[in-house]
């Protein structure tokens, strides 16, 4: 027996190559949307993949699947493939070559995989069929809050789980909420988490608010822990941009400079060097003007030992969140600030960016008060914003 695996980009495509490599007498044995490989592969549209099979001798076993299959659908019963996997098992008895056996084996774990899967495509009806009015609020508030569906699906999995542990002792809408925080935990901090030197970079779209990020946080910095922070503005496409850091920095009595061409950040630096910290402002880039992007690149490339902070707002949709991202995929290194929590309605943004970037999620601001309105990210904020609604 043939087996091979086939990528395309729609149903019809796979058919073909299936048709074209193995002949008409090719069985489907699983099928499934898969995410292209890489970073930049999230963005783009899913493959289908394909694991088709043909005999090649068909007087040495007799074929348990008829000779022109359909693609194998989720309408058939558990108990059908599980038939089926028993009957594969059978069949193997008789037959004394060691490579038919292991194809055998193969397709057994393949049928396996599609119970699996076939479970999965079955959890929206699980969740409606949850007798627990607050659980059964708490799933369908996770959507509501722009949550994707494999996390939504991995919480529930652990929700599963966690009753089966957990159902003497407590709730189910106390397991429902520890096992949100467990998928939390697990995408939050990230072990890409890179916060190792004085110099910190700002960098990200135009209007998220960077520069009364940095002042939160000189702020904090200044007068809750007691360093020394020194500021830098490369920000001169907007004269208010650099005025406005000017007053942060009277008021709050901070070192200041002012550079105009990415080489000058050195002579900068040279003069902050004493500073506990030192922080950047940039101008606010769009991720759709190349030219600008090329320009924050060569800036960035002066120094090597640095923190950069990618700054978006909580507020902005999922598209564009992805089109960011995307931007700035040059950075192997970053972390991420996100702005504007009070503005904002859904926060399934913050865990779906998290989980797809792989970066850790450093700061949340939630206002204009400085230093107040921002904080460092924890589970238990991030839980309280996916739940707010169904919070007793």
């Amino acid at each position: 027996m043939k087996i091979k695996k086939f990528l395309a980009n729609d149903n019809q495509e796979a058919l073909i190559k299936v048709k074209n490599e193995l002949g008409v007498d090719a069985i489907i044995l699983h099928q499934r949307k898969v995410k292209q490989k890489g970073l930049l592969g999230f963005f783009k549209k899913p493959l289908i993949e394909v694991v088709a099979a043909r005999e090649e001798n068909s007087d040495r076993i007799e074929r348990s699947i008829p000779r022109k299959a359909k693609p194998l659908e989720y309408k058939t019963s558990v108990e059908e493939l599980q038939n089926k996997i028993i009957h594969i098992k059978d069949e193997t008895r008789n037959i004394e070559e060691k490579t038919i056996t292991e194809e055998v084996t193969q397709i057994k774990t393949m049928l396996n995989t599609i119970l699996y899967k076939m479970n999965k495509q079955e959890l929206p009806d699980l969740i409606k069929a949850i007798e627990n009015t607050d659980v059964s609020e708490i799933f369908n508030n996770l959507s509501k809050q722009g949550l994707n569906d494999e996390l939504i699906e991995e919480i529930f999995e652990k929700y599963l789980s966690l009753k089966n542990e957990m159902s003497i002792n407590h709730s189910e809408l106390e397991i429902a909420k520890k096992a949100i925080n467990s998928i939390i935990e697990k995408y939050l901090t990230s072990e890409n988490n890179v916060e190792n030197s004085k110099i910190m970079f700002f960098i990200g779209p135009t209007g998220v608010g960077k520069t009364t990020t940095i002042a939160k946080l000189a702020a904090h910095y200044t007068l809750v822990e007691g360093k020394t922070v020194g500021l830098i503005s490369a920000d001169t496409y907007r004269i208010a941009a650099v005025e406005q850091l000017k007053v942060y920095s009277d008021i709050l009595n901070l070192p200041l400079e002012v550079i105009y061409k990415p080489a000058e950040i050195h002579f900068a630096i040279e003069k902050l060097k004493s500073q506990d910290l030192i922080m950047i402002d940039t101008a606010g880039r769009s991720h759709r003007n190349k030219e600008q992007i090329l320009e924050l690149k060569e800036l960035l490339e002066q120094i090597q030992e640095k923190n950069v902070y990618l700054v978006m707002s909580c507020t902005s949709k999922d598209s564009d969140i992805e089109e960011i991202v995307k931007t700035y995929s040059f950075l192997k290194e970053y972390n991420i600030i996100f702005t504007k929590i009070d503005e904002a309605i859904m926060f399934g943004t913050i865990l779906n960016t998290a989980k797809e970037t792989k970066k850790t999620i450093s700061y949340i601001t939630t206002g204009q008060s400085v230093p107040d309105d921002i904080k460092k990210i924890s589970t238990k904020k991030i839980l309280n914003l996916l739940t707010k609604e169904v919070e007793r």
